[in-house]
């Protein structure tokens, strides 16, 4: 069950039970292209490496290996999506307590992400990443709750970021 509600969430497809998840949809304009990200697929010389921690409403602080994080290439389509889930393209964070939208269309390329775990420190590290504009993501739930937490991330080449994804 947790690792259903865990893939479900991260899809930002639903999650939780009826009563929590928001019923809303919403239609994106711009068209996914997947040229647009096709470096994405590319080796690189740039890394990401960070932790996650993520506080519930209650005020648990969670971390740790159960937690994924995921890269997304920049693109118009995931810049409109991010903005209705976080409100902005920049940083943010959301309570899945609060819904995740339904979002149309929900083309299959937008979610060919990369997709790492956290260690048992909350700790993650992306390798051989092409220079390029990415969103980091990490899907921190538990118990059906807890949220997401997303960052907006420019890369060069030889470059390597260190982040601190918390909502705290």
């Amino acid at each position: 069950m947790r690792y259903i509600l865990f893939s479900l969430a991260a899809i930002f497809c639903s999650c939780a039970d009826k009563t929590t998840r928001n019923e809303t949809t919403i239609k994106i304009e711009n068209e996914f292209n997947k040229d647009e990200v096709s470096w994405f697929k590319n080796a690189g010389t740039s890394a990401i490496k960070g932790v996650a921690k993520f506080k519930s409403k209650s005020g648990d602080i969670r971390f740790g290996k159960d937690f994924r994080i995921e890269l997304n290439p920049y693109s118009a389509y995931t810049k409109e999506r991010l903005n209705h889930i976080y409100k902005n393209d920049d940083s943010g964070y959301v309570y899945i307590e609060n819904g995740i939208p339904k979002f149309v269309p929900d083309p299959e390329g937008y979610h060919k992400t990369r997709k790492i775990m956290c260690n048992e420190k909350g700790e993650f590290e992306f390798k051989d990443l092409p220079a390029g504009d990415y969103y980091v993501i990490a899907f921190m739930l538990w118990d059906e709750i807890g949220g997401g937490i997303m960052q907006h991330i420019k890369l060069s080449d030889n470059e390597t970021k260190v982040i601190e994804m918390t909502n705290f």
